[in-house]
């Protein structure tokens, strides 16, 4: 049911449209950001690293030297991220990272238009910005979350596809995540063990909940019947980036259009209060950590914001497959 606050969804030509729209500009911008002398963002390492795979290297083994690697630092990514990314990989840096985000967004907008328009401020928040300008994988598995067809980018990102799959957990993402990780020991059998090698000398990796205040974040267990609120308690517990580009489906957490403004407004307060707050010499990515960590405090106010219109159906819990519904009809378990 629509209201002026939570309007209802489009038409299919039109939201196919609108996804295609925010696509393109997505992509456009993710493109000039990375063509920027000496910086391919955080595209760069799994862009070379598919290069170096396809040339029949270790991507593991191999350190990407140039501008864009000024710390000569070595692969963070599961071999499964690098095989869905090879197909992008002979276009030059930026133009595979603009095509990667900008269909990255165009499927996240389609999914999130399903409900209507009022999810969409996501695209005017610090996350999305951030996610963009480096080329990051938060608004594809941010995607996957809500649509079952995507899950096989959760092998790619397993910190991040975890607490999506708990979002709306399903087996289909199971199973083809399965096939893509025995498709990776099929190309290259070691990658677990180098993988582990890399990223256990970069223990930068936070869980918000582990951080000053918290277990606050725990409340959220006072709403643990509605799947927003176990997506937050997933990413509040495993390791991510504090760095805002990571928590961009906090963005799934507001259920109307005015919490979806909020969030998103807050989010470039705290971007913008942490880069003034830069210091000569800071390491930024650091000091973000308390600012990212505070999108979840602002999320978790939203979460627990009391219920002043009519509940939807994910806060009450299902009834079993096969059970006549109050309305007479049999429910269908969601893919």
């Amino acid at each position: 049911m629509s209201s002026p606050d939570q309007p209802g969804p489009p038409l299919q030509r039109q939201r196919i449209a609108v996804a295609v729209g925010i696509g393109a500009v997505a992509g456009l911008l993710s493109y000039a950001f990375l063509s920027r002398p000496g910086s391919g963002g955080d595209y760069f390492f799994v862009w070379s690293a598919a290069r170096s795979l396809l040339s029949g290297q270790n991507p593991y083994h191999v350190v990407a030297i140039g501008p864009e690697n000024p710390g000569n630092d070595a692969l963070l990514y599961p071999l499964p991220a690098l095989l869905l990314i090879a197909p992008l990989a002979w276009l030059p840096v930026a133009a595979s990272g603009g095509t990667f985000v900008g269909i990255a967004s165009a499927l996240l907008a389609y999914a999130l238009l399903k409900d209507g328009y009022w999810r969409l401020p996501i695209f005017l928040s610090a996350p999305f910005l951030m996610a963009v300008s480096l080329g990051q994988w938060s608004p594809l598995v941010t995607a996957a979350a809500l649509e079952a067809n995507l899950g096989f980018v959760f092998a790619a990102k397993p910190n991040l596809g975890l607490a999506a799959w708990i979002y709306r957990p399903n087996i289909r993402a199971i199973v083809v995540g399965v096939v893509i990780v025995l498709v990776s020991f099929l190309v290259l059998p070691s990658w677990p063990i180098d993988w582990y090698h890399n990223i256990a000398a970069r223990p930068e990796k936070l869980s918000p909940v582990r951080t000053l205040g918290g277990p606050i974040l725990l409340l959220a267990l006072l709403r643990w019947r509605r799947p927003e609120a176990r997506l937050f308690l997933a990413m509040a517990c495993v390791p991510q980036a504090l760095f805002f580009y990571d928590q961009l489906a906090l963005g799934l957490i507001p259920r109307t259009l005015r919490q979806s403004l909020i969030l998103s407004l807050a989010s470039f307060a705290l971007l913008l209060t942490w880069f003034y707050r830069l210091g000569p010499g800071d390491y930024y990515v650091q000091q973000a950590v308390p600012y990212a960590t505070g999108l979840y405090f602002v999320a978790l106010v939203l979460l627990l914001w009391p219920l002043t219109t009519r509940p939807r159906e994910t806060d009450q819990p299902a009834p079993a497959a096969g059970v006549p519904n109050a309305a007479g009809g049999t429910p269908v378990s969601a893919s």
